[in-house]
């Protein structure tokens, strides 16, 4: 009978003219012999989060809330005759003002 072993081995490839292949290969050169246990533990986490809702990175929210708030700049009244009623709040509401703060968390 054959002695079988107690492991399973897979040949990974990057593609080093790819910039995102390139980063995680140079990275998981840096790591040495816990590589093995990064790889693991990356599926592990990717399987269990699988079945969540989508992920959205923060970039990708900045994206979004930039993309609303110019899109709420553009149709914003300059000056309406309710601005007496609607207070600090909304009167002052300078879309550039905005916009360059949200520039900020880039």
């Amino acid at each position: 009978m054959k002695n079988v072993q107690n492991e399973y081995r897979i040949n990974v490839r990057f593609r080093l003219d790819r910039p995102d292949e390139k980063v995680a290969a140079d990275y998981l050169s840096t790591l040495g012999r816990s590589k093995n246990q990064y790889i693991v533990d990356a599926v592990i986490n990717q399987i269990r989060n699988q079945d969540h809702a989508l992920s959205f990175s923060l970039s990708d929210i900045r994206k979004v809330v930039r993309e609303e708030f110019q899109s709420v700049a553009i149709t914003l009244p300059t000056e309406t005759k309710d601005d007496a009623e609607l207070g600090n709040d909304m009167s002052e509401l300078d879309p550039k003002a905005v916009l360059d703060s949200l520039s900020m968390f880039d």
